[in-house]
């Protein structure tokens, strides 16, 4: 009986140091990713990079540290001058994205935050005006499926119609802009008047 006890005893605390540590790994994995986003708005990549590779190695199902590290490859990429290593970043960012989604595709939450970085995906150079004449070739198709497919499995949702309506006309897309201008017109005809930039 007491051999029972004792056996029943080391479970329960191995079950316990397990827990601990498993909700460990995920509060240093979160706030390795926060420090990343700091030094991300800092202007340093390369140490962003650092602190979300290892939020990512600690915590591997998170979708927004894929997101986060994408935003890192893109930042990078628009520093670095060597075109091989400039798509060497994009396309890492490209496989994150990928892999964001991947982990949590019916979120509305993890959709709507791929968005914007789908953009910075697909614009050619940063540092010109956006529009028709400033996408990158090889990432504005998977962009344009993104955003289509986000307009498809949320045709109901003027909120995020509106999100991918803002993206596509900064991406010079004039046909599928205006069919997100009429999906609103028929969800929420309010809204082209509220947002001035649907005009």
């Amino acid at each position: 009986m007491k051999l029972v006890k004792l056996i029943l005893l080391i479970a329960v605390w191995t079950a316990a140091v397990l827990v601990i540590s498993y909700v460990n790994r995920i509060f240093l994995a979160d706030k390795l990713s926060v420090q990343a986003a700091d030094f991300l708005k800092e202007g340093d990549p390369e140490r962003a990079l650092g602190f979300i590779n290892k939020s990512v190695e600690l915590n591997p199902f998170e979708p927004s540290y894929y997101r986060t590290r994408s935003l890192v490859y893109l930042t990078a990429g628009i520093l670095e001058k060597d075109v091989n290593k400039k798509t060497g970043f994009k396309n890492n960012a490209y496989n994150d994205l990928q892999k964001s989604l991947g982990l949590n595709p019916d979120n509305l939450v993890t959709e709507r935050n791929l968005v914007p970085v789908y953009y910075f995906l697909a614009n050619g150079n940063p540092e010109s005006a956006p529009g028709a004449q400033n996408r990158d070739p090889e990432f504005i198709n998977a962009t344009k499926d993104f955003f289509q497919m986000l307009k498809s499995k949320y045709s109901r949702d003027a909120g995020v119609i509106s999100l991918v309506a803002e993206y596509e006309r900064k991406l010079g897309l004039t046909d599928e802009y205006e069919k997100s201008k009429e999906m609103i017109r028929n969800l929420r005809p309010d809204l082209l008047e509220w947002y001035g930039s649907f005009n």
